[in-house]
């Protein structure tokens, strides 16, 4: 039975490809064939155009040559360029009058009409030339427009040049003729070739049929024979490397699947997967060592997250045709936030076999959200306090405290101050908000950071004496000239300075250190104040962030002076670093690089 289907097989294929071959390689020597005719046809009327056949004919019909023998002389010009036009019985030229499109010449046939092909109607319609091919017609025509000499004449003629493709047709019948006797010769050859090769392919492959049962049944190392040195031979060895092959891709799969229970095992998101019993198939140690379960424990769907509180059962996931992933958020003794994504799988049958469960830790995110709607709320809270009082006290000196002096000037150096707060805290916020877009620009160029710090020093030195602390400026060695924005360097510095200033200690010390080392520049700001709570240090920089909130609001601190200062450090190249002992002291250490100086 196998090898009579073979037989059947390799017959029809090589029948089909015989034809297939034939038949488009005699559509493509037809083509050509009438291609070529059309071709030469068109490039023989030009030929006569170009040799005179125009001018020839615009000269005799302008002359003032009485009409027969204009006919007549017509008549001769056209033999004249019969043999350029290749004229036979089947090919014949006109001249036609235009637009009417009568014949002029020959003489006996200007009784005659003819249809207006395409070709035709170009040139009546004083196109000057109608050359389309015309492969699918029973004619091919080509026509040309001459304009008469005389330029008050409208009309001009048509020279048409026709042919009934008689001479193509026989050509075309002859070679379909032989090409049908060819293609009789070739299918019997190819019935031949098919059944020799069909009996040399039949026997080995009933080998390599029985082989092909020995892989289904799980034997790879039957050898087979590789004698031959044809493509059976290389069909054999090649059965002979897929056993191999496939021993080693069994080994593979072995050793793939211990790599995925490996990952699994070390992957940070906990992982669970429940069939549709509820019962669990499978769980990564990070899903064990979060929710604490023993390795006998086996938690059923429902029960389990029900405990966590999820708001999922699996019955969801069977009736209710949810494919795709459900999510849902729980939070765990109330500082860990977990993220659950529900995946139904399903097999073959396309029914839902089960749902894998992935656990996401998105405690970090979640602390980051409150931490932007605390943002929005110390915001709303630094603009209320001075927005009010610019309120209340506009309203005391409207309602009868405008004329008293003393107590107007009272209140607007009140308002005054707090407009410059809420200005302060706008400028400050815009600032941080160009940071976070990457779009503040800086105006870098070469300056003295010696005379900076020197000029930083002496601005405070009196609101130092107020406060009764000694400030001091103490250059370790000589400084290099800078290549950044001055006057935002010098922002960050004011910020601590200040910093250092308003919350030191009274009768204590401030002192400004700077010095180079290598390619960097460092200042160090020191006060011997309150100092900094070591749970408070990580959080200094955060925006809004105040270590004593009552005294930075007595001393009008709004939070986001070591935020920006941070920023605009950073921005440069540079680092800055807080260190701090509670009730002892506090030290600013600002880092920038030198690198593009000069």
């Amino acid at each position: 039975m196998l090898r009579k289907k073979f037989i059947y097989k390799t017959i029809t294929v090589f029948i089909s490809i015989a034809v297939l071959i034939m038949v488009i390689f005699e559509s493509a020597t037809l083509f050509c064939i009438i291609n070529n005719y059309e071709t030469r046809f068109i490039s023989d009327a030009e030929k006569a155009i170009q040799n005179g056949f125009v001018d020839n004919l615009r000269t005799l019909m302008n002359s003032s040559k009485r009409e027969f023998i204009k006919q007549y002389e017509l008549e001769s010009l056209i033999i004249t360029y019969s043999e350029d036009l290749g004229l036979s019985s089947d090919r014949k030229c006109y001249i036609l009058s235009a637009p009417g499109g009568e014949i002029i010449a020959p003489g006996s046939e200007t009784q005659g009409v003819f249809a207006k092909t395409s070709n035709l109607s170009n040139a009546l319609d004083r196109k000057t030339v109608g050359s389309d091919k015309t492969y699918k017609k029973d004619y091919t025509d080509y026509a040309y427009y001459v304009k008469p000499l005389n330029e008050a004449i409208t009309d001009g003629y048509v020279i048409y040049i026709r042919d009934n493709k008689n001479v193509l047709r026989s050509v075309t019948d002859r070679h379909l003729w032989i090409f049908l006797w060819l293609f009789l010769a070739g299918v019997t050859l190819s019935v031949i070739a098919a059944v020799l090769l069909s009996k040399s392919v039949t026997a080995p492959l009933r080998k390599l049929s029985r082989r092909a049962d020995s892989f289904a049944r799980g034997v790879y190392d039957l050898p087979s024979d590789t004698s031959r040195e044809d493509e059976i031979g290389s069909l054999s060895r090649a059965f002979n490397h897929m056993g191999s092959v496939m021993s080693r891709s069994i080994s593979q799969i072995s050793a793939e699947k211990h790599k995925v229970d490996v990952i699994m095992e070390h992957i940070t998101n906990g992982i669970m997967a429940f069939d549709t019993d509820q019962r669990l198939i499978h769980i990564n140690p990070a899903a064990r060592e979060m929710f604490e379960i023993g390795d006998d424990e086996i938690p059923m769907f429902d029960d389990f997250f029900k405990e966590l509180n999820a708001g999922v059962c699996m019955a969801e996931f069977l009736y209710l045709d949810k494919y795709s992933t459900e999510i849902r958020d729980i939070t765990i003794d109330e500082n860990c936030h977990i993220r659950i994504y529900f995946v139904p799988f399903k097999m073959n049958n396309d029914r839902t076999a089960g749902v894998v469960c992935v656990f996401e830790d998105f405690t970090e995110q979640f602390n980051l959200e409150v931490a932007r709607r605390e943002f929005v709320a110390e915001v709303s809270h630094e603009l209320k306090t001075p927005l009010f009082i610019i309120k209340t006290h506009t309203e005391t000196l409207l309602n009868g405290y405008m004329d008293d002096k003393k107590m107007s000037r009272k209140f607007l150096t009140t308002i005054e101050t707090e407009a410059d707060k809420m200005t302060a805290l706008v400028r400050n916020l815009l600032d941080l908000s160009k940071f976070d877009v990457q779009k503040f620009e800086m105006k870098k160029q070469v300056f003295s950071i010696d005379k900076m710090l020197s000029g930083i020093v002496g601005r405070f030195a009196l609101e130092a004496e107020i406060e009764d602390i000694e400030l001091n400026y103490i250059p370790v060695n000589e400084l290099p000239q800078m290549y950044a924005d001055p006057e935002q360097i010098e922002r960050a510095i004011v910020n601590i300075v200040s910093n250092a200033i308003k919350y030191g200690e009274k009768g204590g010390h401030v002192n400004v250190a700077a010095g180079s080392m290598y390619n960097e520049v460092y200042i160090k700001v020191e006060d011997d104040g309150h100092g900094i709570p070591k749970a408070d240090l990580e959080h200094v920089f955060d925006r809004f962030f105040r270590v004593d909130r009552a005294r930075t609001r007595e001393k009008g601190g709004t939070g986001l002076g070591l935020s920006i200062a941070k920023e605009i450090i950073e921005s440069h190249g540079g680092s800055i670093v807080i260190e701090s002992e509670y009730g002892k002291f506090t030290r600013v250490t600002i880092n920038l690089p030198t690198a593009n100086v000069n």
